[in-house]
């Protein structure tokens, strides 16, 4: 029990998934437990590869970026203003914002990505992921910035053209490998981190540019940190916008969103994906 007398630590995450997951919950766990589907990606020939779950791939992938604009005199800046403009909202530790680059390098012409991270130590450890996995041209393109995501939208709205919001959460596989979080986990943790999330996810949506496209994902396991987010967006700018739910070969129905868990796909997950396309 904590303080407040609530049940707390490993005996309570064990029974809050159980309840949530039934009886999968001893498979789920177990593959939670076992060896990630850690795969290497290159963003450029040539790179160092940069190691990460196969299904945080799939997660940046699913984020529909607009075509590059032609290369153009430097002086023109209004070729400049026509460039693509990408925001990786909560990048680090990097490994998104390198599948994001890769893509958009791949499509040609120029563009711009934003690589945000509030946390100054983890930042550093963008900015040298960054440093070390991208050509140096390509890095060039992708601007390191610390702004809290969540109030970003006051000075930025509509301003990009497709957003990638990989969220804070609860992250069960690492509080599963870490005895001092699992002991400390609690039920109201899932719930703090949707009211950060849900701040995020409506600050990402109001910086979005009509007819521009947003992932929402997180590798969290709990409904209410995914769809019960997307659900309050639903609510607050449903007339505003259309799910486009992405690969829907991979994983499982979530609500308007899938969910990869490694227990049925090798490893990968778990990664929660929703994809939406804000009306012109």
């Amino acid at each position: 029990m904590g303080r407040t007398g609530k049940p707390r630590g490993a005996e309570a995450f064990r029974e809050r998934y159980a309840e949530l997951y039934g009886p999968r919950w001893r498979a789920l766990e177990e593959a939670l437990a076992g060896p990630a589907d850690s795969v290497p990606f290159r963003a450029a020939e040539g790179c160092e590869p940069y190691f990460l779950d196969s299904a945080s791939v799939f997660a940046a992938r699913s984020l529909l970026l607009p075509k590059a604009a032609e290369d153009t005199a430097a002086e023109d800046t209004a070729a400049e203003e026509r460039s693509p403009l990408v925001l990786d909202a909560c990048a680090a530790p990097g490994g998104k914002s390198l599948v994001l680059a890769s893509r958009l390098a791949e499509s040609g012409g120029d563009f711009r990505l934003v690589a945000n991270e509030l946390s100054a130590d983890r930042r550093r450890r963008l900015a040298d992921v960054l440093d070390r996995h991208l050509p140096p041209e390509l890095r060039a393109k992708v601007e390191v910035s610390g702004r809290d995501a969540a109030s970003l939208c006051r000075s930025r709205p509509e301003a990009f053209d497709a957003i990638l919001l990989d969220a804070p959460c609860s992250s069960e596989r690492h509080v599963l490998a870490d005895p001092r979080a699992l002991a400390e986990w609690s039920p109201g943790r899932s719930r703090n981190l949707a009211v950060r999330q849900w701040a995020l996810l409506s600050s990402a949506f109001l910086m979005l540019k009509p007819g521009g496209r947003l992932v929402y994902s997180t590798c969290a396991l709990a409904p209410e940190e995914n769809q019960g987010v997307v659900a309050r967006l639903k609510a607050k700018y449903g007339g505003l916008f259309d799910f486009d739910t992405p690969g829907a070969d991979r994983g499982e129905a979530a609500g308007p969103g899938l969910l990869i868990l490694p227990d049925r796909s090798g490893g990968a997950g778990p990664i929660f994906v929703c994809r939406i396309v804000k009306r012109r």
